[in-house]
């Protein structure tokens, strides 16, 4: 009985020192609970606690937040930065202000040289030196996303998808919200786990 009892003390106290560590970091960094079969992004061991990797050792050189300095580096070596193995390939994401991330699948662990992301699904993307994307339309002109110029009468064109009623919902608007929600999603369940 006495051994049980232990067991049951070592496993709670093992079970709280992982699920401890997730809330704390997942949402300072894009994507943190959504790469698969990795909870502790900056730990050799995916499922935290023990020594960091490359990842983690840089997470905490900058104060423990995603910067443009961790999201350009490449803490694996595997060829493929930060930001773009988590779903930011413009390093545009920032926690409090604009947690809209491009990708929430085809993720990889930035500290794992042997995960990699799909480089297909960054391929075409020019991050403009704002962060925002250019993007390259049917006829092969680039223009900044979100950058509306006014025509030649001055005013503003309506895209294929607006109205003249400044209410009605767009599919850039849709898209935009999309990722914020399950970003939103995946951070309350990062919160449930804690206290479950």
């Amino acid at each position: 009985m006495p051994c049980t009892t232990l067991s049951f003390v070592l496993a709670a106290a093992a079970a709280t020192v992982l699920v401890d560590a997730k809330p704390e970091y997942v949402a300072r960094v894009p994507n943190g609970a959504n790469v698969n079969g990795v909870a502790a992004l900056g730990h050799v061991n995916p499922s935290g606690g023990g020594a960091n990797n490359e990842f983690g050792l840089k997470f905490r050189s900058v104060g423990e937040t995603w910067t443009q300095d961790l999201c350009m580096d490449d803490s694996d070596g595997d060829g493929q930065t930060n930001g773009q193995e988590l779903g930011d390939p413009c390093c545009e994401w920032v926690q409090d202000t604009n947690a809209v991330l491009r990708r929430t699948t085809g993720l990889s662990h930035p500290g794992d040289a042997l995960s990699m992301s799909d480089a297909s699904l960054w391929e075409g993307l020019d991050c403009s030196m704002t962060g925002m994307p250019n993007v390259t339309d049917s006829n092969g002109t680039t223009d900044d996303v979100g950058a509306i110029s006014p025509d030649e009468t001055g005013s503003i064109p309506l895209g294929p998808d607006q109205t003249d009623d400044p209410f009605a919902p767009t599919s850039r608007a849709t898209s935009l919200a999309v990722p914020a929600i399950f970003s939103t999603i995946a951070f309350g369940a990062g919160v449930a786990a804690f206290f479950m």
